[in-house]
């Protein structure tokens, strides 16, 4: 019986010390992917991580370092912008059934890097969360933040307190926030949304690639107001080539005198050559905005634009769509840059290389009389039983409007001058 009791309380000790050493082993890697930060964002230029203070004790580990979305808005005297933070942490190892570690976290404004952020987050917490590392290395956690208020004589901007759920992993993220209102007033320009909501769902999170969206109940500003509002962004890659579709739809809007509903419109680029698309934007950054280029910056730019006219692309406005009283709007666009057949370098040729068509159907009373006649005697438009419709199509230097054939192959030609000359090495 003596020898039963010792060979429980030996199993129960082994299986202590695996489940502790285990613990120990999960802090150390979570001590490991903190202290990496740094590193795996050192090649993101929309945001930097440094001044890391790591403590590691055996079951648990906390600290803070510091996180800079660098120009944000340009601040300082020396013209360097960027909005700066320190963030918070401690972390218990200690395995359970549900979760490898235990995490809490918080924000706060750094107002050494900009004191503006004192104004808009106060002392307190900016964001704050609770959350669980998973044993598939899945990191879950909510997010807080508090209401915002800043003021600046007669202007100001409100917003509600954020509520919303972060999950990511090595690669994937998803962010969902919502919040009851967003206020603003500054020199005769006014703001107020409702039921503002938030959701990006990314597969690739360091390359930006997913489904951003957002939509709100309803908002109003001194000049229009709507009801119903839906944007949704999907960034994909395919085969190295990037694609890009934005759609949004608004149950009702008001501007001016006019009253629109059920409007759906949609854009998406195609086939665009995603290497010359990061070259592009990374140079686009570095040089803020292309005005402090290198002679080599310069011919990288030159290079990669000439790459994805080279490789072609398309981009269309596949749907516009909206309704108003006693009329609707009903067209579409696509303009195609067809790929290069040539050897490289080959002149570029708008002619060719251009295709392009489009549509637009107005029904019933969209236009004055006035307009419509207009419309119809410029050939801008042709006569329908129900309005009026505006048909062109653009192929190998001939466009067509409406029944109409014209031939710019001539004029087409100082369009590839100017081409040719940007994209001259």
């Amino acid at each position: 019986m003596k020898k039963s009791w010792i060979a429980v309380v030996t199993v129960m000790l082994l299986l202590v010390a695996a489940w502790l050493g285990a613990s120990f082993y999960s802090a150390r890697i979570s001590g490991n992917y903190v202290t990496a930060l740094p590193e795996m964002y050192q090649q993101q230029d929309f945001v930097h991580i440094k001044t890391i203070e790591h403590h590691q004790s055996f079951f648990s580990s906390e600290g803070k370092f510091e996180l800079r979305m660098p120009n944000v808005f340009a601040t300082s005297e020396e013209g360097q912008g960027a909005l700066g933070f320190i963030v918070q942490y401690s972390i218990s190892n200690l395995l359970l059934p549900n979760s490898a570690g235990r995490v809490t976290w918080q924000l706060i404004g750094d107002d050494k890097i900009d004191t503006r952020l004192t104004k808009l987050f106060g002392q307190g917490a900016a964001l704050k969360g609770q959350g669980i590392i998973q044993y598939d290395g899945q990191r879950r956690s909510t997010v807080e933040l508090a209401e915002l208020l800043l003021r600046d004589g007669d202007a100001f901007v409100q917003m509600s307190p954020v509520k919303g759920t972060l999950v990511w992993d090595n690669l994937a993220l998803h962010l969902q926030l919502k919040t009851d209102r967003l206020n603003g007033r500054a020199e005769g320009n006014a703001l107020d949304w409702h039921g503002i909501a938030l959701d990006v769902n990314l597969s690739d999170r360091m390359q930006g690639l997913g489904v951003y969206t957002m939509s709100a109940d309803k908002g109003s500003s001194d000049g229009s107001s709507f009801e119903k509002m839906t944007l949704i962004k999907n960034v994909s890659v395919s085969n190295n080539r990037l694609n890009v579709s934005i759609a949004q739809t608004i149950k009702s809007y008001i501007f001016d005198q006019y009253k629109l509903n059920d409007i759906d419109q949609s854009f998406m680029l195609k086939n665009m050559d995603f290497p010359s698309v990061q070259t592009i934007s990374s140079i686009v950054r570095d040089t803020k905005d292309l005005r402090n280029m290198t002679l080599d910056e310069r011919a990288k730019l030159t290079a990669a634009v000439r790459q994805l006219l080279d490789q072609g692309f398309s981009m269309a406005l596949p749907k516009i769509a909206a309704k108003m009283d006693g009329g609707s709007i009903d067209g579409n666009i696509s303009i195609e840059i067809l790929k290069s057949e040539g050897p490289v370098g080959r002149p570029f040729s708008t002619a060719q290389r251009l295709n392009a068509s489009g549509q637009l159907d107005l029904k019933g009373r969209v236009l004055d009389p006035a307009q419509t006649t207009t419309a119809l005697l410029l050939g801008l438009a042709v006569s329908t039983p129900e309005g009026i419709k505006s048909i062109f199509d653009l192929t190998e230097g001939v466009i067509k409007i409406n029944g109409r054939t014209f031939d710019m192959k001539e004029y087409l030609t100082y369009s590839d001058d100017l081409i040719n000359a940007l994209l001259a090495p």
